[in-house]
């Protein structure tokens, strides 16, 4: 039954007019989530976290937010650049932390553990959350 729900919503997706595209807020929303991807990644790496974690943690990040852009119809093209401007934030976020005298490795290292091997659909509940719905959903 799932099977043949999940097929309905794609044939249903993939016939939707053009009106149903996302529109310049969405889209600035989906870039904020790469660039938020991108800086657990950099905040990780300056608390120390493996190369082995990090790449894992990109890949998974890489391939959830790619397949919510191609679900949702948000253009991707730039991912790479936001991914990386999101590194440099999150380690220069965490530099000044450290400098400050604040240690926030825990939890980033945790925030970043999960992420590491978050399945899509956990993704798309916590990106809902944060936005209160999914795109093109009235917010409840």
């Amino acid at each position: 039954m799932r099977k043949t729900l999940t097929g309905l919503a794609l044939a249903l997706a993939a016939a939707a007019p053009a009106w149903a595209a996302p529109d310049a807020a969405e889209q600035a929303q989906y870039d904020s989530f790469v660039v938020a991807a991108g800086a657990s990644n950099g905040a990780a790496r300056a608390c120390g976290a493996s190369e082995p974690d990090l790449a894992q943690h990109q890949d998974t990040a890489r391939k959830n937010l790619q397949r919510y852009a191609e679900e949702y119809e948000f253009s991707a093209g730039q991912y790479d650049a936001l991914f990386q401007k999101g590194q440099a934030e999150g380690k220069k976020m965490m530099d000044d932390m450290k400098r400050s005298g604040v240690d926030g490795c825990r939890g980033v290292l945790g925030g970043f553990q999960s992420e590491r091997v978050m399945k899509y659909e956990e993704m798309k509940r916590a990106l809902a959350e944060v936005s209160d719905g999914l795109p093109g959903e009235k917010a409840r």
